[in-house]
């Protein structure tokens, strides 16, 4: 089997950064499919982008990206309105990614999609809120699988030098 790895030409920044899932579900619609109709499970944007996600989340084998879908299976099916409430086995990732796609012409898309978003600015009145949440160390009850949550919401600093001077 064949694989393909997206290329060092692909830079994101190391900081934190924002980026609309709509606009990138839309870009991803125009990558081509080559999957015959009859037994296709899941819509082949849908499937890219889940993937897309678990890879800025650290997942870079079928595997663990399946692993990652998985577990969080609800939330996605939501996210995206998915007919099937299941995530694709590991072996769906591997066929889907191995000839389903020209792994070039996902990069190129991606690239570009994420170019544009390194590149923009607030507009005047726009506010960035960020958000960070936890489930507190300790505070699960056995038998139980939610504890009590924290949720920090703050907005990034702004520069005041030219308004300060």
């Amino acid at each position: 089997m064949n694989t393909t790895t997206l290329s060092s030409r692909l830079l994101l920044p190391k900081q934190a950064f924002l980026f609309d899932l709509e606009a990138l579900y839309r870009q991803l619609q125009r990558v081509k499919d080559r999957r015959k109709r009859r037994g296709v499970r899941y819509p082949l944007a849908e499937l890219l982008m889940i993937g897309i996600l678990a890879k800025l989340a650290g997942q870079s084998s079928s595997r663990a990206r399946a692993q990652w879908a998985q577990l969080r299976q609800r939330e996605l099916a939501h996210l995206f309105a998915l007919r099937r409430k299941t995530m694709p086995h590991f072996s769906t990732w591997s066929r889907v990614l191995g000839w389903a796609v020209d792994p070039g012409e996902v990069e190129r898309v991606v690239g570009r999609f994420f170019a544009k978003q390194v590149q923009k600015r607030l507009r005047p009145g726009e506010r960035h809120l960020c958000l960070d949440g936890k489930t507190l160390r300790g505070t699960i009850p056995i038998g139980s699988t939610q504890g009590v949550h924290l949720l920090a919401a703050y907005q990034r600093r702004q520069s005041c030098w030219r308004k300060c001077k």
